[in-house]
């Protein structure tokens, strides 16, 4: 991608994860171009860029519209995100790399700094998924953390629900430090469980939000 579309794309991938493009709004060509003052080409690009992210559809002959999850959808998304955090918590070599180690310490520090502070909410989603990045990287499997990576971003809009919500950021850092403290302790038991348990929290808040809509 040019820059100009990779804008493009960060500011609308963003404002759908936040809620600030709700499921079903039109992406009109017409509007995005005056928005960002982009040429039409660039406005498309970045269109199929968030299709290929599985956050947008473009049905035949219609304009592309924000993606709405069915139920089965998110179970079957989060069923697979289970079993592939699982198995990277399974296969993660410990005692760790100590440099490794240290650099997800650091990751957390600078997420927790941001959430204490109350950052931009992009800020502090972009933390956490780096957080996320470093602590699968050391199952070693690069195979394993981009199916991993896949998965995530395809539950960027369900996972953003309440990131910013301060009972959720303590929950989230809370958790964060146990899976460190788990790593540090070769207690492979408690890190897979708290792999698989840490997604539940946003998964319910959308199914909550998504009944009372």
């Amino acid at each position: 991608m040019t820059p100009s579309t990779e804008r493009i794309v960060e500011q609308l991938e963003s404002d759908i994860i936040f809620g600030r493009l709700r499921p079903h709004q039109e992406l009109i060509e017409d509007a995005l171009m005056a928005r960002f003052d982009a040429k039409r080409h660039m406005v498309r690009a970045a269109i199929q860029e968030l299709v290929a992210r599985r956050i947008v559809v473009k049905p035949r002959s219609k304009s592309a519209r924000v993606k709405d999850f069915t139920t089965s959808e998110v179970e079957e998304i989060y069923a697979m995100r289970t079993l592939l955090q699982g198995e990277a918590a399974r296969i993660m070599p410990l005692p760790a790399d100590h440099e490794a180690l240290n650099a997800l310490k650091e990751v957390h520090v600078r997420y927790v700094a941001a959430a204490s502070v109350g950052a931009d909410q992009n800020l502090i989603h972009k933390l956490n998924d780096e957080f996320h990045t470093h602590l699968f990287a050391l199952c070693h499997n690069r195979i394993l953390c981009k199916a991993i990576a896949f998965y995530t971003e395809a539950s960027n809009p369900i996972r953003s629900y309440g990131i910013t919500d301060e009972k959720w950021l303590r929950r989230a850092i809370a958790e964060h430090t146990a899976m460190i403290e788990a790593i540090e302790n070769q207690d492979r038991k408690a890190l897979e469980t708290l792999v698989v348990e840490h997604m539940g929290p946003s998964r319910q808040r959308w199914e909550t939000m998504r009944a009372g809509a």
